[in-house]
């Protein structure tokens, strides 16, 4: 996927939630709720159409992961693939440039975007 691509807010939630690791559907649903502060929360229709859409695409792969023992034998994880992370990586800065713009045209002042970056 180039880089001038626009990924859907989900779909780059998915991708920056595997970034960190390696992780089974569940997982992936609550680091998307968590890391943008339960605006997405995707159910577990969304979320699958959206890997099996991510896995279409090469942006992420099966990964080898075992589930733990314990943990249902059936549970499939998921990994960033190298496209995936530059997906990630043009998206998160397409979106830099935006909140730049931002700023720059006075829609958000700069001490308010330090008060929304500090919150995290």
């Amino acid at each position: 996927m180039p880089e001038s691509t626009t990924l859907t807010p989900l779909s780059h939630a998915i991708l920056l939630a595997l970034a960190e690791e390696d992780r089974h559907g569940y997982a992936i649903i609550k680091a998307v709720v968590s890391q943008s502060e339960e605006t997405l929360r995707p159910g577990t229709g969304t979320l699958y159409t959206a890997l099996q859409r991510l896995m279409d695409e090469g942006l992420i792969a099966e990964s080898a992961r075992e589930p733990e023992p314990g943990e249902d034998r059936r549970r499939r994880y998921y990994r960033l693939t190298d496209a995936g992370r530059e997906a990630a990586r043009g998206e998160t800065l397409r979106l830099a440039r935006l909140v730049a713009l931002a700023r720059d045209v006075s829609v958000v002042a700069e001490a308010d975007l330090a008060q929304a970056l500090g919150a995290r």
